[in-house]
């Protein structure tokens, strides 16, 4: 290829280029000073920093859960069942009605007991069933409890714990927490080494401390229908999240 030949090539090449840079308000000495913010070789000897920062919020739960569950005795399968369709049954119906109750009937189980004629126990057989309960308001809750211990069925679990809604609002703020104080404490570490941070390469979030139900002192059955409900106070319950993240750092004047 001639001289000639080349210049043209070139020429044309410059011709075709000026547009595009006219274009997007580049001037074409402007054009050939900009240059990507890490060559291959500085990205390659850049200086990266890990770190993990947690967030935690506090709130009080806001979900009360009971367990029962109702228990018959009798010489036939078809009896105890029958007594026991008969409490689980009543115990619904008096907690469908209350405003914002969750009612479900959960395991089911009737099985024979071959008995002990040395402890003067005779074969019957007995069936089973659990009900849970959960309110949003234990004041609902509460006064049903007494009641349906008074009704022979036996509380096995009273606890409180975060719904799922205000678990996952929680969750949200813990982790912008956890954002902001991983910004924090990047910048102190740049700043210590005499650094700046240039980007961020990754970031993960990760939910720690699953809020665990908050079990209450249960009252034993007793065979009087007047039973005090119990008590039940909630405290409070910590929700955190961690960020963990990457960080590429640079000398403050590149």
């Amino acid at each position: 290829m001639s001289i000639i030949q080349l210049w043209s090539r070139t020429r044309r090449g410059r011709i075709a280029l000026l547009p595009l840079l006219m274009a997007t308000g580049l001037h074409p000495v402007a054009a050939r000073a900009q240059r990507p913010l890490f060559s291959p070789a500085a990205a390659a000897a850049a200086t990266t920093l890990d770190l993990s920062a947690t967030g935690t919020v506090q709130a009080q739960p806001d979900e009360l859960t009971a367990v029962f569950y109702a228990e018959s005795h009798a010489d036939t399968a078809a009896a105890a069942q029958a007594q026991v369709n008969t409490q689980v049954g009543k115990a619904i119906a008096l907690a469908t009605p209350v405003e914002g109750m969750g009612v479900n009937a959960e395991s089911y189980v009737v099985h024979h007991d071959d008995g002990d004629p040395r402890q003067n126990r005779r074969p019957q057989w007995i069936a089973r069933q659990t009900i849970r309960l959960t309110a949003h308001d234990g004041k609902g809750l509460l006064p049903l409890i007494g009641q349906l211990q008074g009704d022979n069925l036996v509380l096995t679990r009273l606890d409180w714990s975060l719904s799922t809604a205000r678990r996952t609002e929680l969750t949200r703020r813990a982790e912008t927490l956890a954002l902001q104080d991983m910004q924090q404490r990047a910048e102190a570490a740049a700043s210590t080494l005499k650094l700046k941070v240039a980007s961020i390469r990754s970031v993960t979030l990760d939910d720690q401390n699953f809020p665990r139900p908050i079990p209450m002192m249960m009252m034993a059955r007793a065979a009087s229908a007047e039973i005090t409900p119990p008590e039940a106070p909630a405290s409070m319950q910590d929700v955190t999240a961690t960020a963990h993240a990457t960080l590429v750092l640079q000398q403050p004047g590149e």
